[in-house]
């Protein structure tokens, strides 16, 4: 811990930040999206949140087989996702964005491809394999879903982009196709394995066994959305949500990103009628009410893309409250540099709360298995030295025995001592099923979730429904790990681990959230108008 105060301390007095010193390197491929950061508070914010899960979380969590992903890069700049169906106006968006045609766009599907577009030193393209590999970009992960996936991923770098140091990720549009069966000659194992969606993992077939894009679309999907810092999800009039793909994608791809999921209605500078606007848009709205578990729907952004002809549609008022909309989806763009670190301290929030419920509810299943383990060991132990305390009897008493049995009792402790030992053993392979009985039976789902309860039990009393949230989260990974290599090969958190994951609770991520309002200006105008809230009080 206080490795990273000390390193805290050198960040807040550090000028220098790492996409300067990167600029040295000038002969790696790399080095040409770099460039001098804007916002030291932010970048040192970013620094510091980041150290905190990389020292201080993951040696925890590696130990312990934790929930949270293994240690990566993170990507080397902040991250805007385009989802939607195809011709739902995600490329148009770009080519606005950057004031260029980088992308093709038209009504039939352009592009079956990730495209990473960002800013650089000049003009140059680069494949899936050679983005893939740069250890400087953090794109390194993907390559966990298969050569599929990266012949379908590029990087476009492109000079004098109206949108700086941010990369723009243009995703294939979704479609509705024919699904094609998995090949008759598989086994039912291979068709069980090849229909694993597991995250983090290549699949050709999606969750219902049928082959799609040749990769897990909806995990690698996932991936990108939660390395994102702003996701887009794009819907036009032709298709308002009716697409079977864009609705998975809302229930698998992106549950648990809606705080930084934005939904676009696009194109309605098409429509002519009010009738026909409030058709498309209630067919929109019911087709998300669907899968978006809510009674209230989250804002959904009506807007269109300027064109070279184009014309007033529902009225000159309506295409300028169209636009207005624009500027704000715009705005939140260019804001995702803000958004990136409030996104690294939500992360740090959520990942030393998931943690710590992983380490408290490992404790208590250790403390069970640890009872009874010191139980059965300690009832075979005093079998054994009873055991051995029948024969050193007998040895003790052997003259009096010899005298009055004769000569063949002079060694017959040693058969009582064997005989002894030997029930001893017996005793323990009889009761040593029980430890593994009780560890298969804690792995259940109801016995897991009495102890989480139990641990929780004043929370729970209090109504908290985010507990139970989390909950579902660090179950399935508390069952893997004792499944696997049991409760017993776990790490243990100790004393000193809890101190450290209260203190980033209740101190470090307070202090970075402050810091980062005092940085982009929240506190100035707020903090005034609570004070004088409380002045006229």
């Amino acid at each position: 811990w206080s490795r990273f105060s000390n390193m805290a301390r050198r960040a807040k007095n550090n000028t220098e930040t790492p996409d300067s010193k990167s600029n040295s390197s000038s002969g790696t491929f790399s080095a040409m999206l770099r460039s001098p950061a804007s916002g030291t508070i932010i970048k040192t914010l970013e620094q510091e949140a980041d150290e905190c899960y990389q020292s201080i979380l993951l040696p925890i969590n590696e130990r312990m087989m934790g929930p949270l992903p293994q240690s990566e890069i993170i990507t080397s700049r902040p991250m805007v996702l385009l989802l939607g169906n195809h011709s739902s106006g995600k490329s148009s968006f770009i080519n606005f964005l950057v004031g260029s045609e980088v992308q093709k766009s038209g009504v039939a599907p352009t592009d079956d491809s990730f495209t990473l577009i960002t800013s650089g030193m000049e003009d140059t393209d680069q494949d899936g394999p050679a983005l893939v590999g740069d250890p400087d970009l953090g794109f390194m992960a993907l390559r966990n879903f298969g050569n599929a996936l990266i012949s379908h991923v590029q990087l476009k770098v492109r000079k004098n982009l109206g949108l700086k140091n941010v990369i723009l990720v243009d995703s294939p549009g979704m479609i509705d196709c024919p699904a094609v069966s998995a090949p008759a000659h598989l086994s039912t194992s291979e068709r069980l394995r090849l229909s694993s969606s597991s995250r983090g993992r290549e699949s050709k077939y999606s969750s219902e066994g049928t082959f799609d894009r040749g990769y897990n679309f909806m995990a690698v999907t996932r991936w990108f959305a939660e390395h994102s810092d702003v996701i887009l999800l794009f819907f036009d009039p032709d298709k308002p949500g009716t697409t079977g793909e864009t609705l998975e994608c809302l229930t698998k791809a992106l549950n648990g990103m809606e705080h930084k999921l934005n939904i676009i209605f696009n194109k309605c500078d098409q429509f002519n009628k009010m009738h026909d606007f409030a058709r498309a848009f209630g067919a929109l709205c019911w087709n998300l009410s669907k899968v978006i578990p809510r009674k209230d729907l989250p804002p959904i952004y009506t807007m269109c893309v300027p064109t070279p002809n184009q014309g007033e549609g529902l009225g000159k008022e309506a295409l300028l409250d169209l636009h207005s909309t624009r500027s704000e989806v715009v705005n939140k763009v260019n804001n995702a540099q803000e958004r990136r670190v409030d996104n690294m301290i939500s992360r740090l929030d959520d990942s030393t709360r998931v943690l710590q419920m992983y380490a408290w509810v490992c404790t208590a299943v250790r403390k069970q298995v640890n009872r009874v383990w010191w139980s059965v060991h300690i009832q075979t132990a005093l079998v054994s030295l009873a055991a051995a305390g029948v024969a050193a009897a007998v040895y003790k008493g052997k003259g009096d025995l010899i005298r009055r049995f004769g000569q063949r009792w002079d060694f017959m402790h040693w058969p009582v001592f064997i005989g002894g030992q030997t029930f001893s053993l017996m005793f323990y392979m009889f009761t040593a099923p029980r430890i593994k009985k009780v560890t298969a039976e804690l792995t259940e789902d109801h016995n897991l979730t009495k102890l989480f309860e139990d641990n929780y039990r004043m929370q729970i009393a209090e109504g908290d429904e985010f507990l139970h949230s989390l909950w579902q989260r660090v179950m399935p990974r508390l069952q893997l790990a004792m499944r696997t290599v049991g409760i017993r090969a776990i790490g243990h958190a100790g004393r000193r681990d809890n101190e450290y994951l209260n203190r980033i609770l209740n101190e470090d991520v307070p202090r970075l959230r402050r810091q980062f309002a005092r940085a982009i200006g929240d506190t100035a105008s707020v903090t005034p108008v609570l004070q004088g809230s409380v002045d006229s009080m």
